[in-house]
């Protein structure tokens, strides 16, 4: 049986060859309500430090189920830092630009809140499972961190990021994602919210030295649709 062909299951719990495991809670809702498992069915568990391996369940007790972990088939796979702060939008279409760029191996999420921002909470806890459920469908290994909403100003100011891309609908057209010369090791993309950043962010954004505004052409795009094309085309140039 191919590898690809089994379901593949992402735990936080440490991972080595013929230790038994104890899955319990939404996996164990998942294999036994979802997938109805039964014993001696296999699976793929992984987690982002041990890689992946066969799993095999022995039991299945009311409230969990045990597996035997088999031979490793994948080591951690390295990914390049990427954040991806995008201004909150409406929460079905927020889950869909979060589930693609997770496809698409962002590493970090900030969810920002600017002045045209009309959600200002996000649902951490439902955001927190479509990323674990992009991570398996996708084939990575790295659970992307979910920031807690800060304001523009504040996710401008933060550490660790080197390079903020800025998607500016008054950019020039000749101004790309393309264009940009250097790309430094810690990028955030930034996304603006329906109706764009007000006059005031613009110019803030513009002047900060970290920050390279781009075009993405002359259509004007949704908040998801420009999520999905920034993280593709930085992927593609970083390559």
């Amino acid at each position: 049986m191919k590898f690809s062909s089994l379901s593949r299951i992402y735990t936080t719990s440490r991972i080595a060859k013929n230790q038994i495991i104890t899955l319990r809670d939404d996996i164990f809702h998942y294999c036994n309500a979802v997938l109805r498992m039964k014993i001696s069915e296999e699976f793929r568990l992984f987690n982002s430090i041990d890689g992946e391996f066969k799993a095999e369940i022995i039991a299945i007790n009311k409230r969990d189920l045990q597996v035997v972990i088999g031979q490793k088939l994948r080591e951690v796979e390295y990914q390049k830092p990427l954040v991806l702060a995008m201004c909150i939008i409406k929460p079905d279409r927020f889950t869909e630009a979060l589930k693609a760029a997770v496809q698409q191996g962002v590493t970090e999420i900030i969810p920002v809140i600017s002045e045209r921002t009309q959600f200002k909470n996000i649902n951490q806890q439902r955001f927190t499972k479509c990323i674990i459920e992009s991570v398996e469908q996708s084939e990575g290994f790295l659970i992307p961190v979910l920031r807690l909403p800060v304001n523009l100003k504040e996710f401008c100011n933060i550490n660790g990021v080197d390079q903020i891309i800025f998607a500016n609908e008054e950019e020039s057209g000749g101004v790309k994602i393309s264009s940009i010369k250097n790309f430094e090791e810690n990028i955030a993309i930034l996304v603006g919210p329906e109706g764009g950043f007000s006059p005031s962010e613009k110019e803030k954004l513009i002047s900060n030295p970290k920050v390279i505004s781009v075009s993405l052409g002359n259509r004007v795009l949704r908040s998801e649709v420009a999520t999905i094309n920034m993280v593709a085309c930085v992927n593609l140039m970083r390559e």
